[in-house]
């Protein structure tokens, strides 16, 4: 009889309340995964309203602005040294890229497949296409 007094295993209801923790828990984890998928399709848009927001606030502070050859040109002035610069933004493979006089490679925007600038009266119209399909439009009104 000494052989089956070992307590040492699983009995039946440390089995059973394992169970009940582990069905209880299931719709939890399933209810997470499933908003974690949710975000994951947002993602594109919240990246080009922020690329919109961006685009704004540098007309906002530029002294002109005009399109050539399917590229945005934004002139400013630097407020560290004075000089008025020229802001290039062109499509560089499947990104959106600044450069400033020319020079740097700052990407702005990931994952599209097609930009497009069109200068319009006092407008800028943006048309970005992403890699998913999705068709992207913004004005950004420019003063004199």
């Amino acid at each position: 009889m000494h052989l089956w007094s070992n307590s040492k295993g699983f009995t039946l209801i440390s089995m059973l309340i394992g169970m009940t923790i582990l069905v209880l828990t299931l719709p939890f984890v399933y209810y997470a995964l499933s908003t974690l998928q949710l975000k994951q399709n947002y993602t594109e848009s919240l990246s080009v309203q922020q690329f919109f927001i961006q685009l704004r606030n540098e007309v906002i502070f530029s002294t002109s602005v005009h399109v050539a050859d399917n590229q945005l040109y934004i002139r400013f002035i630097d407020r560290n040294d004075n000089q008025e610069k020229t802001a290039k933004f062109s499509q560089y493979n499947n990104s959106i890229r600044r450069q400033v006089n020319g020079q740097g490679h700052e990407i702005y925007l990931h994952k599209i497949s097609n930009v497009r600038f069109e200068e319009q009266a006092n407008a800028i119209l943006f048309t970005i296409t992403g890699e998913s399909g999705a068709v992207y439009e913004k004005t950004l009104y420019n003063y004199p």
